[in-house]
């Protein structure tokens, strides 16, 4: 059986007697015969055909001539050489990639257990030099020491296009706290085919032994090692029989003042407060709640992120701020593979605000974060603090955090007692003040008359065309997809033991407000499995849901608009299974709800679907067997206050408040 291998471009000759001058142009034809191939080759018009085992040990590829002997020599031709070896292993890409920086060649090596910090900072200095490039690991282990008196950054990437990162299946493991990767004002990003740990994860676990007063004695597995004085950013407690937060349980953040070895890895945490947690059950402290990040993009363009693992970081596992367009593939954020670890990011495990372009998710696995699956918005609301003319305001987010639009951007603007848009300008110039994180903000058109101090302004421009597919989300604390966004779309996607709401498409400002109030947005085809059962309680799994400052509810429609909730499955839900305020347009159609209010702490969470100051309503096909609900079930559908019940479309006469 003669076999003919049609190799990828070579810069070597890969058998003897072939051509060594071969360029990186050159295409070279392999022809053997696999019944005889296994002996001493064979030769035909001078050029000599080696052994089967060369040329099915070959890996397919790209070689550059430097990555590659030119001179290949054996003496044995029955098995392969160290000079093939070093053939087989050499850095491959396909054709028309770029060329590869491979670390190990400035001093990085794989499994030695060293910092290879240095080592990969200089080939990424190397790469701003042949850009566009690709940093490449060859597999292993990498190590990356935090410096404790410069907790910055581990490997940044400033301003350089055409960037790939190829992990190469490695791992990745950082000692101490500090924050991996960063990409600032650099475009045609892409990252790859990693996995990333910390030698000591940012929390830690373990049984409450004691309580008493304002302090609680934990006894820490031997996992986590602790010595006492570690900070506590926020902690909850955990049924020690299914491993997952408790039902109606603790949410407590920044309430731990110190804690204090009380001998071997009993560990004592100091409240400002009297302890409320309960001997017996397990606890999850989160030394680190944010700061630091395994991914951070700020301004980049065109940016895909595929095939990397996250299994701990003490933040957030991939935020991107002010960017555009992002492609992201079997991203998984997950306890690391039989670890018994209950968490992976103590933040959120992707946080885009302020996205221009796309955003395409895929195939990503979401599991045990310390907070949202996803928060996608446009960014941050501005407070107005003075309206200096009628084309000017100085503005500035409530918590001092700077996120200001760009020129050409379009600003909505906001009252803050209803939210409702009523008006909008483009943005001419900002200038950025570096204390307090004011901005000044000019306008190309004059501003609305009725603008004042205390009004809010929202980017408009900042809203992706989001697609979100054949994700899973499970095991978290809070949601799984917050959407603040513009035109999306999330579609078959798994929801298991989020313990607030699976999927929010919302406005809130009340803390965080972060923008902008969301339109057009699909749920479908999606799964919900004992959603919302713990901090921090939502009203509903399902919700278009509106929350104003102090912690207000809408009064009106129209502050979201045109949401579409269809074919999804929502089974078991302390309160409503689908909630909506503040909405104009939603269609609620073909959903299956089982065990909805099976143990209700709201006054609205008697119902299978709760509706309330919204107007344009369409609610059928919907299946809610009450025979199949929870023992606080009162009603399918309940149409509360504020609803314009001229513009209602609800075929289901079991409804109350029509």
């Amino acid at each position: 059986m003669r076999i003919i291998l049609f190799s990828a471009v070579m810069a070597l000759s890969l058998v003897a007697g072939a051509q060594a001058a071969a360029t990186a142009t050159d295409r070279t034809t392999l022809i053997f015969d696999i019944d005889q191939g296994f002996g001493n080759g064979v030769v035909v018009n001078n050029d000599q055909f080696e052994p089967a085992w060369y040329f099915l040990k070959l890996p397919r590829g790209t070689f550059e001539a430097r990555d590659c002997t030119t001179d290949p020599q054996w003496s044995d031709r029955g098995k392969p050489t160290p000079d093939f070896d070093k053939l087989a292993a050499a850095p491959m890409r396909e054709p028309g990639e770029r060329p590869m920086i491979d670390v190990t060649k400035f001093g990085a090596k794989p499994n030695d257990g060293k910092d290879d910090t240095q080592a990969v900072n200089a080939a990424l200095a190397e790469c701003a030099k042949q850009t566009p490039a690709t940093l490449f690991f060859p597999k292993g282990r990498y190590d990356f020491t935090a410096d404790p008196a410069n907790r910055s950054t581990l490997l940044s990437v400033n301003n350089i296009d055409g960037l790939t990162i190829d992990g190469g299946g490695s791992e990745f493991v950082v000692d101490g706290l500090a924050a991996f990767m960063s990409f600032d004002g650099s475009k045609d990003i892409r990252v790859k085919n990693f996995s990333l740990d910390w030698k000591r994860p940012p929390f830690s676990f373990g049984k409450v032994e004691a309580v008493e007063g304002n302090h609680f004695d934990v006894k820490v597995e031997d996992r986590y090692p602790v010595s006492g004085g570690e900070p506590v950013g926020a902690f909850m407690d955990y049924d020690p029989k299914t491993k997952l937060p408790m039902r109606h349980g603790l949410d407590e953040y920044y309430t731990a003042q110190s804690t204090e070895l009380l001998r071997p890895q009993l560990l004592r945490v100091n409240l400002n407060h009297p302890a409320t947690i309960k001997p017996g059950v397990n606890v999850l402290l989160r030394h680190q709640v944010y700061g630091y990040n395994a991914l951070t993009f700020q301004k980049c363009e065109d940016v895909r992120v595929e095939n990397v693992n996250v299994y701990t970081t003490p933040g957030m596992a991939l935020i991107g701020w002010a960017c555009t367009n992002f492609d992201i593939k079997r991203l998984n954020v997950v306890p690391r593979p039989k670890s018994g670890r209950p968490m992976s990011a103590t933040a959120d495990a992707v946080h885009l605000m302020g996205t221009k372009g796309h955003i395409n998710m895929t195939d990503c696995t979401f599991d045990g974060m310390g907070d949202d699956a996803a928060n996608i918005g446009a960014g941050l609301y501005l407070t107005i603090k003075e309206k200096v003319d009628d084309r000017t305001v100085l503005a500035a987010h409530n918590l001092g955090l700077s996120h200001p639009p760009d020129p050409g951007d379009t600003m909505e603007m906001f009252h803050q007692e209803d939210m409702l848009v009523y008006g909008a300008a483009r943005v001419e110039s900002v200038e950025q003040s570096a204390e307090g994180g004011i901005a000044r903000i000019a306008f190309v058109e004059p501003l609305p008359a009725g603008m004042k101090v205390g009004d809010l302004i929202g980017n408009a421009s900042g809203v992706a065309k989001t697609r979100i597919a054949n994700c899973t989300v499970r095991n978290n604390r809070a949601r799984g997809f917050l959407i603040a966004t513009r035109d999306a779309v999330i579609e078959k996607c798994r929801f298991r033991n989020s313990t607030s709401a699976g999927v929010w498409v919302l406005s809130e400002t009340a803390f965080f407000c972060e923008a902008i109030t969301a339109r057009d947005v699909i749920v479908r085809d999606c799964v919900f499995d004992n959603c919302n059962y713990s901090g921090p309680t939502a009203d509903g799994v399902l919700c278009s849901f509106v929350i104003l400052s102090e912690w207000r509810k809408a009064s009106k429609p129209g502050i979201l608009g045109n949401i579409l909730f269809e074919n999804n499955t929502i089974r078991r839900a302390d309160n409503s299974a689908i909630v909506v305020s503040g909405t104009d347009r939603i269609t609620i159609r073909n959903n299956t709800i089982e065990k909805s209010c099976e143990d209700p702490t709201l006054e609205t969470g008697h119902s299978a679907i709760y509706v309330s100051s919204s107007r344009n309503i369409t609610i059928e096909g919907n299946i809610i067997d009450p025979k199949k609900q929870g023992k606080g079930f009162k009603q399918a559908v309940t149409l509360g206050p504020g609803n314009e019940t001229d513009t209602l479309r609800v075929p289901d006469p079991a409804v109350e408040g029509r």
